[in-house]
């Protein structure tokens, strides 16, 4: 188990051999609210619309589709995380490109969506922390 968690850990960026940063996950995930906030706001600068709406390009998606779906096979909240993850990426891609239309409206409704998305991706996170550590 503690080799999987180093692989998850070096993906992540986070330098700790053994053990993995939920912690760091989850804050990192969280940032991208923020992002999103400030592009909306015209605070941001741009961002790109294929990193934004590919579920492979943040950090989790790397770990997601590097190591951590194969890794945690038996967790059953990995296939969880992982399509409601990819719904964030979508409704993100929303955002983004009602805010590249002009159509502030919908951007902002959209927007409204990415809160609850994110906190089911960190409560899986927080569930799948747990049952690594009673594994370990």
């Amino acid at each position: 188990m503690t080799d999987k968690k180093t692989v998850i850990t070096v993906t992540l960026g986070v330098f700790m051999a053994t053990t993995i940063d939920f912690s760091l996950a989850r804050t990192k995930h969280m940032a991208w609210k923020s992002k999103l906030r400030n592009f909306l706001n015209g605070k941001g600068g741009a961002l790109d619309e294929t990193q934004a709406t590919s579920p492979k390009a943040c950090d989790l998606g790397v770990w997601l589709y590097g190591t951590g779906l194969n890794d945690y096979a038996d967790v059953f909240e990995m296939k969880s995380l992982e399509r409601i993850h990819a719904r964030l990426h979508a409704t993100i891609g929303d955002v983004v490109r009602a805010k590249n239309a002009g159509d502030m409206d919908k951007a902002t409704r959209e927007f409204e969506k990415v809160g609850p998305i994110s906190e089911e991706i960190v409560t899986l996170l927080n569930t799948i922390e747990t049952k690594v550590k009673q594994a370990a």
